[in-house]
């Protein structure tokens, strides 16, 4: 079975491209393959449990993290440099890398989708 990583660097509001590839996570584990996040640049925001989009950005799109755990996927990860893990306002569910284990992450996938 192939590994796929979703690797999330836009901005949740900036464009709907952070939306894209949540959506594109949940369509693989609807099927059952094996999905992966990461995290980084202006799409670290999308952790921060203080998001309050107004009605022209559409949903909140730090609600569908909770979700993640019902689509199995377990995994989410963040370059520890970019984020306090230990900050209250940080979705809890990140699994912080150091920077060696941020560039080894990428080989470890058959697949890698960037948004």
């Amino acid at each position: 079975m192939k590994k796929t990583l979703i690797h999330l660097n836009s901005g949740p509001y900036s464009s709907l491209a952070c939306k894209e590839g949540l959506d594109l996570a949940l369509v693989f584990a609807t099927f059952e393959q094996s999905v992966d996040l990461c995290v980084s640049g202006a799409a670290v925001s999308l952790l921060s449990t203080q998001q309050q989009p107004d009605s022209t950005q559409g949903k909140n799109l730090h609600k569908l993290l909770d979700g993640l755990e019902f689509y199995d996927i377990e995994n989410v990860f963040v370059e520890i440099n970019t984020i306090d893990p230990s900050n209250e306002s940080v979705w809890s569910g990140i699994t912080p890398l150091d920077t060696e284990q941020w560039q080894a992450l990428f080989s470890q996938y058959q697949q890698v989708f960037r948004f």
